[in-house]
């Protein structure tokens, strides 16, 4: 820990030197324009967005451009967002820039397309009627191009594809050749050969990272002053913090210490300029403005046959206008400046963290709509390809030391927190933050945005002197109330669940520990005091750990549990049951047994149109055997009186089916008239008894 100790008091020592290489005192000369460029940046406003804001300021002589420097990919938000002000009585007469079509759009121009994925053959093919010199071998032949052939040979069994070229010499005897033998060739005609390297001059232009150069023209007589401001992607700057934690001390409250770190990329130094951090996540997006554009027409044939003109109406097109964003109004807003300035008294037990409270930020903040800034109140400077880290805040805040405990984090211990209440008056942006304790390093948290007011739970290490353990449970009471409505008997009952959070304190100091139980909606605590704070998924309790002792917090719980079944479904016993258990008012009860009555009858009459039933089947199958055996007698005596036997039965069983089918019509009528009975009611018994 001693070598630790030195490493913070080297870094201590360094820091201030390092500052004050990144700034300079507020009386310091800004930086300046040069002859080759008289506008010099003098104000730089990074967003956590990825962009920036750049102001230049600047004396230029009247109708003398002066030039600015960008990168390509700085080109649409610079032309997005730029602004031009003559601070004297002129004007500004043009602001030019390179501006070319895009390097497709070029191409599109030539009459050939070197691109061709098919190679030389496919190349030359498109050169067709030019007089080349080619050389093969030792022949030299110069001639206009016919064409290029492909032909198939076989080669060890394989068919293997080879290009001819051939050309047309001045003699009209037309040559081929392998253009794997070629070694060399060269078109004639200048011209073609200009375009050549003209298109392969463009196609190399798509390989480099080209810078675009701004013209900027103040109009009037003599020395005018400009302002030019506009906004381009930037790094987005990033913040650190370290917390001083008070030891065995209450009348101190945690320091925390807040740099901004700050990362120059652009292509210029950054010379004493004003420098802003703004925190918050202004719109922002790219649109291509650079690169030309252009509008696909109608195209019209022409008409073969003489005569007027066709009269053709003009086509109306309008191009989308785009909306430019200046940049932000700085200057319009009402600042709200508060210059920090906190020193705290030394004492000689904590050389560490008071040694870190000595730490001033100058800075302005503000707020600005949803956004907050800070405005570093010295001028700084950053050379290009360099960052710096630079003090934002550093301030006494209102917190105290807990633990908080979440089973799912860890299950044995809970981990050491400092609960930091913003009481700032500032944003705070997001970012690590490293904790001092006791002289000492504690561990690291990180901490979101903060806005004034708000407070956060910053874990940073594993409390080891502090073990918890837990303990489940789970009842389930008697039914509390039972509702019936249209045809459905719901009951109520409640399952308690119960959770003791066992915190075994090994510590000498009392422990203040913040248990996080999971939130489950439905649930409802009962004997158990109120929450600190809910959240999302947790209900946050305050619980006190007395040193050297076993601390039991029980959460209790108590969900529904709802049991469903059918009036359609019950059995006179089920009724029996629910009566005797207090399920049931005294007038459903009634309303119960009559409706199990007609169950009863119902199903009586069940059974009764099923003996008729299988009756009448029987009866089927018989006079299907008698018809079969009157078909079978012949015509003597004895066949002719069991042939009349047969018809007697037959005839007595049709007499009888005619009454089954008579008793079987009158028990459906019945039978239909007590469903609708017990169908009615059963939607019309109701109750919610409340036990």
């Amino acid at each position: 820990m001693m070598k630790f100790t030195s490493l913070i008091f080297r870094l201590m020592v360094v820091l201030p030197v390092f500052w004050a290489f990144v700034t300079t005192p507020a009386g310091a000369q800004r930086g300046t324009g040069t002859e080759s460029n008289p506008l010099a940046l003098e104000r730089v406003v990074l967003f956590k967005n990825g962009v920036g804001y750049f102001e230049l300021k600047g004396k230029v002589m009247g109708g003398k451009g002066v030039a600015l420097h960008f990168k390509r990919k700085e080109m649409n938000d610079l032309l997005k967002s730029l602004t031009v002000i003559n601070l004297s009585q002129g004007q500004v007469n043009s602001v030019v820039y390179d501006s070319r079509k895009t390097i497709h759009q070029q191409l599109e121009d030539f009459g050939f397309d070197l691109s061709s994925k098919n190679g030389l053959p496919q190349v030359l093919r498109q050169f067709q009627g030019n007089a080349v010199t080619l050389t093969a071998g030792n022949t030299q032949a110069t001639g206009q191009i016919i064409g290029v052939e492909k032909r198939l040979t076989i080669e060890e069994g394989r068919e293997t594809p080879s290009f001819f070229l051939s050309i047309l010499p001045h003699d009209g005897q037309m040559r081929s050749f392998r253009l794997d033998d070629i070694t060399g060739i060269r078109f004639l005609s200048d011209e073609l050969n200009d375009e050549l390297a003209r298109y392969l001059a463009i196609k190399s232009q798509g390989h480099l990272k080209d810078d675009k150069t701004l013209v900027i023209t103040p109009s009037g007589e003599g020395i005018q002053h400009l302002m030019v401001s506009y906004v381009i992607e930037a790094p987005v700057w990033k913040a650190t913090y370290r917390i001083v934690l008070p030891h065995k001390s209450k009348d101190r409250k945690p320091f925390v210490q807040g740099w901004a770190i700050v990362d120059n990329v652009t292509t210029q130094d950054w010379n004493h300029v004003n420098l802003s951090l703004v925190s918050g996540l202004p719109v922002s997006f790219i649109q291509n403005l650079y690169d030309p554009r252009f509008k696909k027409r109608p195209v019209l044939e022409t008409e073969d046959a003489a005569g007027a003109a066709p009269a053709i109406p003009e086509v109306g097109m309008r191009e989308e206008m785009v909306k430019v964003a200046a940049p932000m109004a700085m200057e319009r807003l009402d600042r709200e400046a508060v210059t920090q300035k906190h020193k705290s008294a030394l004492k000689p037990t904590e050389p560490l963290g008071n040694g870190l409270r000595t730490m001033v930020a100058q800075t302005a903040t503000r707020t600005v709509g949803e956004l907050f800034e800070y405005h570093i109140t010295h001028p700084v400077t950053i050379t290009r390809n360099h960052s710096a880290m630079v003090p934002i805040i550093a301030a006494d805040m209102d917190g105290q030391a807990v633990d908080i405990y979440n089973e799912d984090t860890r299950q044995e211990n809970p981990l050491a927190a400092v609960k930091l209440i913003n009481t700032t008056g500032l944003t705070l942006e997001g970012g690590p933050l490293t904790v001092i304790s006791g002289d000492s390093y504690a561990g690291e948290a990180f901490m979101r945005t903060m806005k004034p007011g708000e407070h956060r739970y910053l874990p940073y290490a594993v409390d080891l002197s502090l073990r918890v353990n837990t303990k489940r449970g789970s009842k389930t009471e008697s039914v509390d109330r039972v509702i019936i409505n249209r045809g459905v008997i719901r009951m109520h009952r409640g399952i308690v669940e119960t959770k003791t959070y066992h915190l075994n304190n090994h510590n000498d100091r009392i422990r203040t520990v913040i248990i996080e139980h999971p939130s489950h909606q439905g649930w409802e605590l009962i004997d158990t005091p109120k929450p600190i704070e809910v959240t999302d998924n947790f209900l946050r309790f305050e619980v006190e750990a007395p040193p050297d002792q076993v601390t039991a917090f029980t959460v209790k719980e108590i969900r529904d549990a709802w049991k469903t079944m059918m009036i359609s479904n019950l059995t006179p016993d089920d009724v029996v049951l629910f009566a005797r258990e207090g399920y049931l008012q005294e007038a459903v009860k009634t309303q119960l047994d009559r409706l199990m009555h007609l169950k009863s009858e119902i199903a009586r009459l069940d059974d009764t149109l099923d003996a008729l039933d299988k009756e009448r089947r029987r009866i089927f199958n018989d006079q299907k055997r008698l018809r079969d055996n009157l078909g079978s007698l012949g015509r003597t005596a004895e066949e002719k009186t069991l042939r009349s036997r047969y018809i007697k039965q037959m005839d007595l069983q049709e007499t009888r089916l005619k009454a089954i089918d008579d008793e079987e019509k009158r028990l459906k009528t019945t039978r239909e008239a007590k469903q609708r009975q017990l169908e009615e009611g059963i939607m019309a018994l109701g109750q919610d008894l409340k036990i």
